[in-house]
């Protein structure tokens, strides 16, 4: 009896026959649980050496491709069979066999493998959004430790175009991922030269007398 992942439970079981081209070529028992389909050899006992049974065949039912029966009207010299075609490390392969009632296990086994690949493909989708998850943050974090501080600002010739990082995104000329910031504008006042009273002529900061016209300052 094969071992069984929790959570899994045994659909169908049944002693049955490995065929391969139309040749008998091991007796044992086929499973269907609600994640696999196992096929197990059986041991047998001898006087001087026995073998023990052995698993030839595990497949997870997302991985199963196609199902084709095989019911003869009349059962005569002809077997009633059922082949399980299914993907294993990149290949296509097929096993078949004998069995009592081929179309209670296609049915079975179609049931359960839709819902097998919708779960399946479900959690494939979960592990990748986790892993970009992961990964942004994982990006967020040396950003916010390599970039702190390293902020430039470009006013040109117009003024308040901003180029620099913040929070760990590149922006340049005021042109973010998730769009435009307001400009940066200097802080700086602009102040009129000092002219003199008199005469108007302009004045430097340290004039004491006016240049032009000698009145005091």
């Amino acid at each position: 009896m094969p071992i069984y992942e929790v959570g899994e439970h045994e659909l169908l079981k049944e002693d049955t026959s490995m065929i391969l081209v139309d040749e008998e070529i091991s007796s044992g028992t086929l499973y269907l649980s609600d994640k696999r389909v196992i096929y197990e050899k059986k041991g047998k006992r001898g006087f001087l050496k026995a073998t023990s049974a052995k698993t030839l065949l595990d497949v997870h039912l997302y991985d199963i491709t196609n199902i084709a029966t095989a019911v003869p009207k009349l059962r005569v010299m002809t077997r009633r069979t059922i082949t399980i075609e299914y993907e294993k490390d990149g290949k296509r392969e097929s096993a078949r066999f004998e069995v009592n009632k081929p179309k209670e296990w296609e049915t079975t086994l179609r049931r359960w493998i839709e819902d097998s690949k919708r779960l399946h493909s479900d959690e494939l989708k979960r592990v990748e959004e986790e892993k970009h998850r992961r990964d942004v943050e994982m990006a967020r974090a040396k950003a916010g430790t390599t970039n702190v501080g390293m902020v430039q600002v470009d006013m040109g010739k117009r003024g308040g175009n901003f180029s620099g990082i913040v929070d760990g995104e590149e922006i340049i000329n005021n042109e973010t991922v998730s769009g435009a910031i307001e400009p940066v504008r200097s802080s700086v006042p602009m102040t009129e030269p000092a002219r003199c009273k008199k005469c108007g002529e302009h004045l430097d900061s340290d004039a004491v007398f006016c240049p032009s016209c000698g009145n005091r300052v």
